[in-house]
């Protein structure tokens, strides 16, 4: 039987629920003092931004769905278990492990998502193969023993990165040839319409999708092989944030490229001051497999007091994005 979804968790919860989150936090190494009394007060909503923060997610001391997910792939480390590909795909930090230290060592295992895909499993196999171990695609105790014996010292980068980079360093540098996926939700539709009405008189080519689960979102995008994933969000106040995949030993190059651009001009299109502009580990920059970010453009108000400027602007970084990718 499918074990129930844990309920999302705030300040002044009561429950089980709160016992068990306290535990997975002290154990992923914060609120070690925390008593796991199950009650969800301040200290805990601080324990859970923390984490949250490390992680590379939305801070907002609130423990919903990925909030669950990150814990209880912290519980993971390299050896703990065998790895290999499976349906579903096997997550949590020994994955992202493995592949930062096969990357690092010039087998590309992907990007370091922590996600055991086909990618990953092919540079075990060529890792096993490389040195004479069976060559089944399955990190097991002989193959984890043999990696970290053999990447001692593992360099902050992988060759997925390099790759990556060098793969948008020979694309086409126009916006004629770009496909773009255009994501949001129902108070940014109107902003989607504009924007994908520009972007085709322009002669890019352009998919959207609406109120879709972020599951389906990135499987379209990874389906249609796109070359951008721009989701448009709005956020409680009026404040402007672009963020793209970055990890212990890989950013998106395109994603990183991409939102600095739009960081440089989404203010001046909403009236605000600044855009922060910052690397995270957002599940749906997790799961997409080409440049992507995330962009939340304060209220919906704002952002349909300020449309045609702001459609605008993301068009033209689009545009500049496309002459320069990475």
């Amino acid at each position: 039987m499918a074990e129930h979804p844990l309920p999302t968790l705030k300040r002044g919860d009561e429950n089980e629920s709160v016992v068990r989150l306290q535990q997975q936090l002290a154990a992923a190494g914060f609120a070690l003092a925390l008593a796991a009394n199950g009650d969800f007060d301040a200290a805990t909503a601080t324990a859970v931004a923390d984490f949250q923060a490390s992680r590379g997610l939305t801070v907002d001391g609130i423990c919903g769905p990925h909030t669950w997910a990150a814990l209880e792939e912290a519980n993971w480390s390299l050896g703990d278990r065998n790895l290999y590909l499976s349906q579903p795909m096997l997550r949590g930090d020994d994955v992202a492990e493995l592949q930062l230290r096969l990357g690092s060592m010039g087998f590309d295992a992907g990007r370091v998502d922590g996600i055991f895909g086909p990618n990953t499993a092919g540079a075990v196999r060529e890792f096993q193969l490389n040195s004479g171990l069976e060559a089944d695609a399955v990190s097991g105790a002989a193959t984890t023993n043999a990696l970290i014996r053999m990447s001692a010292r593992v360099t902050p980068a992988t060759v997925a990165a390099v790759r990556e980079r060098a793969k948008l360093q020979r694309a086409p540098r126009r916006l004629t040839e770009q496909h773009i996926m255009i994501a949001t939700q129902g108070s940014m539709a109107a902003l989607a319409g504009e924007l994908a009405r520009g972007l085709r008189r322009s002669g890019a080519t352009v998919s959207e999708s609406g109120d879709w689960s972020e599951t389906e979102r990135a499987d379209e995008a990874n389906r249609l092989s796109v070359d951008v994933y721009m989701e448009l969000l709005p956020s409680p106040v009026d404040e402007c944030r672009v963020a793209y995949f970055a990890v212990e030993g890989f950013v998106s190059p395109g994603g990183q490229r991409l939102a600095a651009i739009l960081g440089q001009r989404l203010p001046a299109a909403l009236g605000v001051e600044h855009a922060d502009v910052k690397g995270m580990r957002l599940p749906i920059l997790r799961h997409t497999r080409m440049t992507a970010v995330q962009c939340l453009l304060g209220a919906p108000g704002l952002v349909q007091a300020r449309l045609s400027p702001l459609a605008r602007a993301i068009e033209g970084g689009l545009a500049r994005w496309a002459t320069q990718p990475a």
